[in-house]
């Protein structure tokens, strides 16, 4: 394992200051964690949103990639929402971290009520930081020019969405990690994470009084020339105050050399009240995960009366 860490490690450190990774994509979306992706999302609901995961990645390995994020967003003045979210990216002798805040302005786009049918844009500014623990490498020079200097990277990142929902049908637009410090392509050996494009669309298609399906997309783009898809279908059965959700999720990635079916995952979430609670488990489809073994996700979320803005939403 300590062999495999050092060449892991090794191919890491020729490429840890030439593309840092902010928050970690997984199912989070899935599980009422949209806005830790789009800032347009701050304040969607009449609620304050609190919303945490947990994403363990390699389940075979002792120090497995493992990645916590904890959000909290509302709507808190009028049309105005705002939030704020904090992560933890954890991978071996690498750790990782961030904090991200912003605010959305929401527009109405019918009177029926209950904010279904609305447009919003928003923005926020991330930052990173990136810390190497050089003792965790097993190395036979332990002076080696590639394993020695700093440790240490901050960086700073502008982000901007867009979010409409019509008559059951939702699409987003967001454009993540636009650098704010070193914006060249290399300022002292280091080089920002590449722009990320996040493109979602779906559907709430009602087949009865008590239960609708949802099939959606989610594409992930970016500068390096890598495209990720999602396809997902989600079933949801509900009544006034419980709901019960079940789905899959599909994630496939090309970029200009390859093309790869990444995993299949079964998604289940569940709400009582105001509590929800949600569950991933990544079977991965690529040869990887033969060795590393597959992931899982695990969210909560809860929803408290606004006190921010006792007002309400301005229609």
């Amino acid at each position: 394992m300590r062999k495999l860490y050092a060449i892991v490690c090794l191919a890491l450190l020729s490429n840890a200051y030439k593309a840092q990774e902010t928050l970690p994509y997984y199912q989070q979306y899935l599980l009422d964690g949209e806005f830790l992706f789009n800032p347009a999302q701050y304040g969607k609901t009449d609620y304050v949103q609190l919303n945490l995961n947990y994403q363990q990645q390699f389940s075979k390995f002792s120090e497995s990639p493992n990645v916590q994020s904890v959000g909290i967003n509302a709507n808190v003045f009028d049309r105005v929402g705002a939030g704020i979210s904090v992560f933890r990216d954890s991978n071996g002798p690498i750790s990782a971290g961030g904090i991200t805040a912003g605010a959305s302005y929401f527009i109405p786009l019918s009177s029926e009520g209950e904010r279904k049918d609305q447009f919003s844009f928003g923005t926020s500014v991330s930052l990173y930081n990136m810390n190497f623990d050089y003792s965790k490498l097993n190395t036979e020079d332990g002076t080696d020019p590639l394993i020695t200097g700093d440790n240490n990277i901050f960086m700073a990142y502008a982000n901007f969405g867009l979010s409409a929902t019509y008559r059951n049908i939702f699409a987003g637009v967001s454009v993540n990690d636009i650098a704010l410090t070193n914006d060249e392509s290399i300022v002292n050996g280091r080089e920002p994470s590449p722009i990320k494009f996040f493109l979602n669309l779906g559907y709430d298609w009602h087949v009865g009084d008590n239960i609708y399906f949802t099939p959606s997309a989610l594409v992930n783009l970016n500068t390096n020339s890598t495209r990720t898809i999602d396809y997902n279908l989600m079933a949801t059965f509900f009544n006034d105050i419980n709901a019960f959700s079940v789905g899959v999720n599909y994630r496939s990635v090309q970029n200009r050399f390859d093309n790869q079916q990444l995993s299949i995952s079964p998604i289940v979430k569940v709400r009582f009240n105001k509590f929800m609670v949600g569950a991933t488990y990544n079977l991965g489809l690529s040869d990887i995960q033969t060795y590393g073994g597959n992931s899982f996700m695990i969210g909560l979320g809860y929803n408290f009366d606004n006190f921010i803005n006792v007002r309400g939403y301005r229609y």
